[in-house]
């Protein structure tokens, strides 16, 4: 005898499936319009390429980027491959049920049933993980409520009652093929224990309509419960641009707005954001304004956004509806929360838009429309007389503006010291204005542009050499910014120059105090950039220098809270302090760092804690003076 069953059976009246079919359908597609409707209405920007589709299928298929963490990766893909594998089968029993096909039987037919029995079992172990992660471990990023608890309960229900249709169905009909089917056999077995055949017939066609009640309810709430992220996350993967391509639609001529003042002015990547996000409150974990007390993280913004959008209140303000004042200044545009989000949310750059339309209204605080303001008067003075650069240099310093603002001027001055050790002929550039990089994240993307302007000019002259900076925020706006309007230059930060130095052998390691030491990634050198290695590399050839481990490291470094142009005193030294205490839980007695952003701000936090011996704070090229 062939392995292989009846499909429906001992269900006489079809009429019920039909009905749950077409109500479930109407309301998916009804659900669906509505929402990418909604969507629609923002504005498109960018063109869409089969990089999109590539990039998008990837990391759907894969589920790497769209969940961090073993436990949660295992768990997503638990139910996610589970959920896909019974879906498939479904539509397969379908295939063959109304379409008249016959290809479920014999091998076909018992790998079809192992297969489906695994994909339960899997769904059922993700939502046990999730269950224990969210109920019993409940992290604090977590923010649980009932509809969380009963998207839960619905999966585990739909597929356990699957296991008891099956189990019933095997004892009923005293299946041959049922050790294909070792969980639905399992059932069986128990409820052979207490009823007979007869008796299990008539329970199967009981749960059979109860499996398929919550199994088409489940569906038929997809598009109006937190499920709604099955359509909204591929799509927002699909309408995510990398961070050089929004760099590059920053220009006027990009075709949509750079001041959005109200909900309507968003594009249609930020609207699908909104019902994107599952409000898994990773990016709270490292975020500079959450950690500094403000009760406020990009999550915050997310769900405000979505519940306007969902009653069609497109035209209220973002700021004070969608994101507070205070939180709008607060954000260093670390990108953390970029990093950790799942499904590819560009939160630092929404904000940053949102901070253009507070300019260009003037309704920015005091100290950031001063700070425009003093650039605004140093690029007015500047551009007549600069001088030219020295042609016959083997590489040019960018110094930086934040070398002064420091009182710290010496870095520089090491730097060429360092170089000239090395035998390299060093020359030190005279830029018109400040990169543009800081005003840039405070929204005057004017400004920037009248300094990126003026800035070209002056270094067109030096293509094909080599520009190096210490401050990665230049780095940053030099090598990804500018090219998009007309400059490009082989630009390097100075730790990875002097990485390839060192591997020269032109490098002179100087004797060095012992020191514990963690060093502290920079978010525009490490997150922006990737650039981890060279700084390492540098501090792990000084002598006598023991470098450990910081928790918040690489990828995952903590944001010494000073980026973003400028922020609130109180947010930047909070995230300075944080950062403080926990190099000196550590074990450190030594914070490195290459950045004069963080190296000023950690000096402040360190001698503003009030530790007993509070770290050292050094610049990594302070090794090789």
């Amino acid at each position: 005898m062939e392995p292989s069953r009846q499909f429906f059976w001992n269900i006489r009246n079809h009429s019920f499936l039909y009905i749950a079919t077409i109500v479930a359908t109407v309301s998916l597609v009804v659900g669906f319009a509505v929402r990418i409707g909604a969507w629609w209405r923002g504005r498109k920007v960018g063109t869409a390429g089969n990089h999109r589709f590539l990039t998008t299928l990837r990391a759907i298929v894969s589920q790497k980027r769209v969940i961090r963490g073993r436990l949660y990766l295992i768990m997503h893909r638990c139910v996610f491959y589970g959920m896909l594998l019974l879906f498939v089968g479904s539509i397969l029993v379908a295939l063959e049920t109304h379409l008249g096909l016959n290809f479920l039987h014999g091998a076909a037919y018992l790998a079809f049933s192992l297969i489906l029995e695994m994909a339960g079992a899997a769904v059922l172990i993700g939502i046990g993980l999730a269950a224990y992660k969210r109920y019993i471990v409940r992290p604090e990023r977590l923010e649980s409520r009932y509809g969380d608890a009963l998207m839960l309960v619905l999966l585990a229900t739909v597929v356990l009652s699957g296991f008891l249709v099956k189990g019933e169905r095997v004892l009923a009909t005293a299946d041959p093929w049922a050790a294909w089917s070792p969980f639905g056999h399992a059932v069986a077995a128990l409820a052979g224990k207490i009823s007979d055949a007869e008796n299990a017939r008539a329970f199967h066609a009981l749960l059979w309509y109860g499996h398929a009640a919550l199994a088409f309810t489940l569906i038929a709430l997809i598009p109006w419960t937190k499920l709604l992220h099955l359509l909204a996350v591929p799509m927002n993967y699909y309408l995510s641009l990398s961070w050089a391509e929004r760099a590059s639609l920053a220009a006027p001529h990009a075709g949509f707005t750079l001041f959005p003042g109200d909900i309507a002015d968003s594009s249609r990547k930020q609207l699908v954001e909104a019902d994107a996000c599952i409000e898994c409150g990773r990016c709270k974990k490292l975020c500079s304004i959450y950690q500094a007390g403000i009760p406020y993280a990009p999550i915050t913004m997310m769900k405000r956004m979505k519940r306007l959008m969902h009653r069609g209140s497109l035209s209220r303000p973002l700021v004070g509806d969608v994101i507070d004042e205070d939180a709008l200044w607060s954000c260093t545009a670390c990108r953390s929360c970029e990093d950790r989000c799942p499904m590819n949310g560009a939160h630092a750059s929404r904000i940053v838009d949102i901070r253009r339309g507070r300019i260009v209204k003037r309704r920015a605080p005091d100290t950031v429309m001063a700070r425009c303001a003093e650039q605004e008067a140093a690029l007015a003075a500047a551009g007549k007389g600069n001088p030219t650069p020295d042609m016959n240099a083997d590489v040019h310093i960018w110094p930086g503006c934040r070398e002064g603002a420091s009182g710290r001027t010496d870095t520089i001055t090491t730097l060429v010291n360092i170089l000239k050790g090395a035998g390299v002929n060093a020359s030190l550039l005279e830029p018109p204005a400040c990169c543009g990089g800081p005003v840039r994240r405070l929204g005057n993307e004017s400004l920037f542009q009248r300094n990126a302007a003026a800035n070209i000019r002056y270094l067109e002259q030096l293509e094909g050499k080599t520009i190096i900076t210490p401050c990665p925020h230049c780095f940053n706006t030099l090598k990804n910014e500018y090219p998009h309007f007309g400059g490009s230059f082989r630009v390097l930060h100075h730790s990875r120059y002097l990485a390839e130095l060192l591997t020269e052998g032109k490098l002179r390691v100087t004797e060095s105090q012992s020191c514990k030491a963690v060093f502290h990634d920079p978010c525009f050198l490490g997150r922006y950039n990737a650039e981890f290695s060279a700084p390492r590399k540098l501090i792990g050839a000084a002598n006598g220098i023991a470098l450990l481990k910081m928790k918040h490291s690489r990828m995952k470094s903590f944001c010494c809270g000073s980026g973003g142009g400028t922020v609130p005193a109180s947010v930047a030294l909070s995230n300075g302090r944080a950062l403080v205490r926990q190099a000196v839980k550590e074990g450190a007695d030594t914070v490195v760092t290459c950045c004069p952003y963080c190296y000023e701000n950690l000096t402040a936090s360190a001698s503003e804690e009030y530790l007993e011996k509070p770290p050292q704070i050094l610049d990594v090229i302070e090794f090789f003076v």
